[in-house]
């Protein structure tokens, strides 16, 4: 009779190696979908950045836009008398006169706000405009058209300073009505990090003259009462 003999080369795998095997497998599979989770993870941080510093780039853009127009409109005051500017600023609120088109062919002078709105750990930065009052309306401005420019865990805030009139320090608030400020600075910073968001940054007002000065024909400006007179 003739023994029948297996060869080395033909034998199979145990079941100790299959297991190690498989085991091995499992870890690849697992360090490959915690990789990729990782990578997935960080690609979303990056998006949401990009995408604050976009906002923030827009707001900071309008902000900078704004404060170059401000227009230099005197408080109503008696005949003779001087009442100071129309301007109020604060650390977290800004009231301005901007010369601003309602529509295409309706341009006027408007009175906007930005002010700076907390709720649950998230400031949100807020434009608003009103029609100017006439000279002798004492009643509060009906804001309107509010647009939202910011929204984050964010500390805004706003400051002020006139250099050539001898206000070189920043300060929180602007209550000198006899003069406008000069430069006009803006902060956003991280409440998280305590790391500002972007660099502070100042715009100056480029006021060459007041508007009831500048050939503005409406009552609330002086002009309409002059020409009655001649």
């Amino acid at each position: 009779m003739k023994r029948c003999r297996t060869s080395q080369g033909e034998r199979g795998f145990t079941l100790v190696e299959v297991l190690a095997g498989l085991v091995l497998a499992s870890l690849i599979l697992v360090s490959l979908n915690m990789a990729m989770s990782a990578v997935g993870k960080g690609a979303d941080r990056t998006r949401q950045r990009l995408g604050e510093q976009a906002e923030i780039g827009a707001a900071v853009d309008i902000f900078g836009r704004d404060v170059a127009r401000i227009a230099k409109i005197r408080r109503p005051a008696a005949p003779g008398e001087f009442a100071g500017y129309v301007f109020d600023g604060g650390r977290e609120a800004m009231v301005y006169p901007l010369r601003e088109q309602e529509a295409l062919s309706a341009p006027g002078l408007f009175l906007v706000r930005l002010s700076v709105q907390h709720k649950d750990g998230v400031a949100t930065l807020l434009r608003e405009r009103a029609p100017l009052p006439a000279r002798d309306d004492d009643s509060l401005p009906a804001w309107r058209d509010p647009v939202v420019l910011l929204q984050g865990p964010y500390d805004i805030a706003f400051a002020y300073r006139a250099q050539r009139s001898g206000q070189r320090e920043w300060s929180n608030g602007w209550k000198a009505s006899e003069a406008m400020p000069e430069q006009i600075r803006l902060t956003v910073t991280n409440t998280a990090t305590d790391r500002l968001r972007v660099p502070g940054f100042v715009q100056s007002l480029a006021i060459d003259s007041e508007v009831d000065c500048a050939g503005n024909r409406e009552s609330r400006c002086g002009t309409a009462e002059k020409e009655a007179t001649q």
